[in-house]
């Protein structure tokens, strides 16, 4: 067990193992009850107490971690709408250790994810009350750490930034020097059937649009446009563009960065094409095809919206499901964070895209209840092929923490 600590009017928030819930007072006489979970993803859940209103911040945590994957998560009180929350590095500016650091909700929904250093705070402003706010604490890089220190500040009345509606524009017309990712320069031909092998010949305007199609069922729920080349240039207004051309030896697709609230709007993405055509061999009918091209594109497209990957596999930010996955349709939903993103957690990408892009203004129709038997199964099957390959074939994941 470690013990609670008051100085300079900071409360120091340890750590214990789950199933220990100690009572932290500061001078004051408020309450902080906090828990951790050491290690373990599939630890008991922490015991919630909203001491939103007692709580006395600058609130500070501490601990020590050492062995890859290891994280601590520490209950700090509750959390408002419109509040700022700020975790700095409290070691002073000659500590150069860098952490990963989390925000998680009541239900340990991600809220925001951050490498914090000594010149590098989280910062966020709550979007959404919730009862309890988690901090996680984990080694950043998978590496081992040592000690940390920080310190969480709150302070209250600052303007929540509003949801807004997304443009994407696909780029099947070619591209001259595209670079994604920091990546070197891309110049790839216009999308045609042919670069996926002889079977799709002639077959360029049905591909593009089961592409089409796939985005727009994912995203229906969401204010999000889709445009293509083929509906003219790109606008002049803030849009993502998703390019379709290129080869890449294990990627499927990359995205520029995981935006968190989609902070730019301009991000790209880019699918690789050309790396589709090994997947000739399956016999894939030309719908198929098209459908997978989309699944990718709509993974991708979640990064630049703010998501991570998970590992649930009805969801289309997932990376752990196999080829023989037959759970159903794959969804944007509430998921298991992936370990890579953070140990614990889950990532809710409908409460995520309500508030950055903000829901549908008009109804759409639900493309997927209208579907025949036959194609819902076709679906469940290509995605979940789909799935196993994003394992090495987003290369978003790969980069995450540069």
């Amino acid at each position: 067990m470690r013990h609670l600590c008051i100085g300079a009017g900071i409360v120091v928030v340890c750590s214990l193992h789950v199933g220990c819930s100690p009572t932290l007072s500061p001078a004051d006489g408020s309450v902080i009850d906090a828990v951790a979970t050491v290690g373990d993803s599939n630890a008991a859940s922490p015991r919630a107490q909203n001491t939103s209103d007692d709580t006395e911040f600058p609130v500070r945590v501490q601990g020590t971690l050492v062995e890859r994957g290891e994280f601590e998560l520490f209950q700090v009180g509750g959390a408002a709408r419109g509040q700022l929350w700020t975790v700095t590095n409290a070691g002073g500016p000659l500590d150069y250790s860098t952490f990963l650091v989390v925000l998680l909700d009541a239900n340990r929904d991600l809220i925001m994810r951050q490498q914090v250093s000594a010149g590098q705070p989280l910062e966020h402003v709550v979007r959404s009350d919730t009862d309890t706010m988690f901090v996680g604490v984990s080694t950043a890089f998978g590496r081992a750490a040592g000690e940390y220190h920080f310190d969480v500040n709150v302070r209250g009345g600052y303007a929540v930034p509003p949801a807004r509606g997304q443009v994407v524009w696909l780029n099947f017309a070619g591209g001259d020097d595209v670079a994604v990712h920091r990546r070197s320069e891309l110049s790839f031909p216009r999308f045609d059937g042919d670069l996926l092998g002889s079977a799709y010949a002639g077959e360029t305007a049905a591909l593009k649009a089961a592409i089409v199609s796939a985005l727009e069922e994912d995203y229906s729920a969401y204010n999000l446009t889709v445009l293509t080349s083929d509906d003219g240039p790109p606008p002049e207004t803030p849009h993502a563009t998703i390019h379709f051309g290129g080869y890449d030896n294990g990627l499927l697709g990359l995205a520029d960065s995981v935006d968190q609230y989609n902070q730019d709007s301009w991000e790209s993405a880019i699918i690789y094409v050309e790396s589709f055509a090994d997947y000739a061999v399956m016999e894939l009918t030309v719908d198929e095809m098209g459908q997978m091209l989309g699944n990718v594109a709509s993974h991708e497209l979640g990064h630049l919206l703010g998501l991570f990957h998970t590992q649930t596999p009805t969801d289309v930010m997932d990376t752990t499901g196999t080829a023989w996955d037959l759970a159903g349709n794959q969804m944007l939903e509430r998921a298991r964070l992936e370990e890579t993103v953070f140990p614990t957690g889950y990532e809710n990408s409908p409460a995520r895209l309500s508030e950055t892009i903000g829901l549908a203004p008009v109804p759409k129709v639900d493309t997927a209840r209208s579907l025949s038997k036959e194609r819902a199964l076709q679906k469940a099957l290509l995605r979940s092929f789909v799935r196993d390959e994003l394992r090495c074939g987003c290369g978003t994941c790969l980069h995450l923490d540069e």
